[in-house]
């Protein structure tokens, strides 16, 4: 179950403890418990032990192909909503920082440039974008996490999961290193904008 996000406002994104929080508690809800999660579905091991499927009788192929849509169900349904909402906060926090940091360097450039030896005290009335900065920095280093947090998350579902993160002309899993998500997630995230 994906934690509820909050509602995104421009403060939010300057007091960045309430964003954090939804994070970690997104990450906890969704990728650290997905082993647990999906440990009733069968492994890419179990069903190479199974063999190809022609041998399998129909209870067992009907056994496999429901697991099989379960497993496709709760990545696109939990971990890819989970993922979508973390995503679309990061977004906006960049959005946000970059848009002021555009607005205050429109500022500063509208204002007369005074020598310093005239005046020392003038560059201290000019507004600076330090805190937009630190949101971007924030956000980048959330961006890394949610890279790690990700691969690993991708590799236990390849792992556990049947037909994701595999190749189709093959068979073999893919993103055996976690960086299959990337591929799979975008193709998600497009589906559901049509």
């Amino acid at each position: 179950m994906p934690a509820e996000r909050p509602a995104l406002t421009p403060e939010l994104c300057y007091s960045a403890e309430t964003l954090r929080r939804f994070l970690l508690l997104s990450r906890s809800l969704t990728d650290d418990t997905i082993s647990g999660d999906l440990n009733s579905i069968p492994t890419v091991k179990e069903s190479k032990l199974l063999g190809s499927g022609n041998s399998w009788t129909k209870p067992e192929r009907e056994k496999v192909g429901s697991r099989r849509r379960i497993c496709k169900d709760f990545v696109t349904s939990s971990v890819f909503e989970s993922w979508k909402a973390r995503d679309k906060i990061l977004e906006y926090c960049e959005k946000i920082a970059n848009e002021r940091k555009s607005e205050i360097s429109a500022i500063t450039a509208r204002k007369p440039k005074v020598d310093p030896r005239l005046d020392p005290y003038e560059a201290r009335d000019l507004p600076t974008y330090t805190k937009e900065e630190e949101i971007l920095s924030w956000v980048a280093k959330e961006r890394g996490v949610e890279d790690i947090v990700r691969d690993r998350s991708w590799s236990i579902i390849c792992e556990r999961c049947l037909d994701i993160g595999a190749d189709a002309a093959s068979g073999a899993a893919v993103g055996d290193n976690g960086s299959g998500w990337k591929h799979e997630f975008r193709t998600w995230i497009s589906s559901k904008s049509r």
